[in-house]
């Protein structure tokens, strides 16, 4: 559990820079306007996306924000094709683009 833990944290850990955002599933639950203005103001984002045991709390004391999509626990794919849209969504909401509902 640690050392599978540590590895994710690992290769995460050269890309920290910009505003950080990790998903976990136990970060906070924002919905999509929420998300949203979270992105409204950054030019670069990184994304991490948690292993089956999700981060330490050194790790999440080093990001702007720790989110969770869900408390369920998903496939890597999953999860980033639910990140892909819920930003998408939010650029969309952001532009004021009708997509969103």
């Amino acid at each position: 559990k640690q050392s599978a833990r540590k590895a994710y944290e690992n290769a995460y850990l050269p890309h920290l820079s910009a505003f950080n955002i990790a998903l976990d599933e136990k970060g906070a639950m924002l919905d999509s306007l929420a998300f949203a203005k979270l992105l409204q103001n950054e030019s670069r984002i990184n994304f991490f996306i948690g292993g089956a045991y999700g981060f330490s709390s050194d790790f999440k004391n080093k990001m702007q924000k720790v989110i969770s999509f869900s408390p369920l626990t998903m496939a890597h794919k999953i999860a980033k094709l639910v990140l892909f849209e819920q930003i998408y969504r939010a650029l969309s909401i952001n532009a004021k683009h009708p997509y969103h509902k």
